[in-house]
């Protein structure tokens, strides 16, 4: 994955939009997986910048808190892109509301009793209410906002920054409650949204089966990118041993960027040796939530970086191989179903399903498939 230029970008009418938005005016842009958008919070940030300082940029998870950072550092390496790396806090907004809430407060925020990673924004706000407090940044830049309470919303425009910019695309939200584009911007007072409908990221096959999981409400997305290489491919059985030596085969032949996708960390954690041992003169990366790794990866370069179905959200990659497909089919729910079209449509170039290591997919997972056009089963 690379920042795109800024030619690039304004050669592209609708991307365009986005960048010529006055900068001290909120912003709300939403768009399709591959639309853009991520690229464009990172190069709005780096244009309020250089006259706001301050600014700040949050997102849903610690990977794309990494990669948002690795996108910025990009730009100041391009001979071609004088732009100045974003000078501000790059931060996931549980980290970040963590610390604004204790400066505020000299108290932690409250939490769920069940999870002690939700806070409780309405006693928080309701706490805030009664002292003086006030915004203390000049511009907010939010990505994945779907993904983000309604309440961090009302928190951020009451007590981070009156002028916020809001990427989000609630078609690939993951959690069952998931805040809707009229809920992030009735909370966060935005304008309505620009809206991206061109996919810049999958060959028209992998569009095509990213597509047959999308149960949304945006339309599907104009592919950009012409018919190249093969459809997705499906396999139903296949060992650890298997997987690794496909997995660092397509490394040595094709190279480039793959992210192998999992459904629990342990496999993952099974995979890295085998992975290593095969590719021993390349990047073999795996990332977790309780690792806390993600600044020793650097997904921008070659190599293999196995991660979790949370963890990949926002992230591009030329090759995804998804494992365990049998623990993701058949989805029998909405939130199942924008997370295989999320986790679809992390690849640009080769995509493959594998029901492995030790799965099998039931007749409602393979119904749930699309027909061999879109999705080709093969045998290793």
């Amino acid at each position: 994955m690379r920042l795109p230029t800024w030619e690039d970008l304004e050669s592209v009418d609708e991307q365009l939009d986005v960048l010529e938005w006055p900068l001290d005016e909120a912003l709300f842009v939403a768009g399709p997986p591959g639309s853009g958008k991520t690229v464009l919070a990172v190069r709005r940030a780096q244009m309020v910048a250089e006259s706001e300082p301050d600014a700040v940029m949050l997102t849903y998870n610690r990977m794309l808190r990494r990669l948002m950072k690795l996108l910025s550092e990009q730009s100041r390496m391009a001979q071609a892109d004088e732009t100045p790396a974003f000078p501000g806090s790059i931060a996931t907004v549980q980290s970040y509301v963590w610390r604004d809430y204790l400066e505020r407060t000299r108290s932690k925020p409250p939490t769920s009793p069940d999870d002690p990673f939700a806070y409780i924004w309405s006693e928080m706000l309701h706490i805030l209410e009664q002292g003086e407090n006030a915004p203390n940044r000049s511009h907010l830049i939010v990505d994945e906002g779907q993904d983000l309470a309604e309440g961090f919303f009302e928190y951020a425009s009451h007590y981070i920054s009156e002028t916020m910019s809001v990427f989000a695309d609630d078609d690939q939200a993951l959690a069952n409650q998931r805040t809707t584009l009229e809920q992030i911007k009735r909370a966060a007072n935005l304008p309505d949204p620009i809206i991206l409908t061109q996919n810049h990221r999958n060959t028209p096959q992998i569009a095509s089966l990213a597509e047959h999981f999308h149960a949304g409400r945006l339309p599907a997305a104009a592919v950009r990118r012409s018919f190249s290489g093969e459809v997705p491919r499906l396999v139903e059985h296949a060992s650890l041993d298997t997987i690794a030596h496909r997995v660092s085969n397509s490394m040595q032949t094709q190279g480039g960027s793959i992210g192998v996708v999992v459904d629990q960390n342990e496999t993952g954690k099974l995979l890295l040796h085998p992975l290593r041992e095969q590719l021993p003169q390349h990047r073999v990366e795996f990332y977790t939530n309780s690792l806390r790794n993600e600044d020793q990866i650097n997904v921008l370069e070659d190599g293999v970086t196995v991660l979790n179905k949370e963890s990949v959200k926002g992230q591009e990659f030329d090759t995804v191989f998804i494992l365990e497909l049998h623990r993701f089919l058949p989805c029998t729910t909405d939130s199942e179903k924008r997370g295989m079209y999320m986790m679809c449509s992390r690849a640009r170039d080769n995509l493959w399903l594998i029901a492995g290591p030790n799965g099998r997919l039931t007749k409602g997972a393979s119904d749930a498939l699309p027909g061999p056009k879109i999705l080709e089963p093969v045998r290793w």
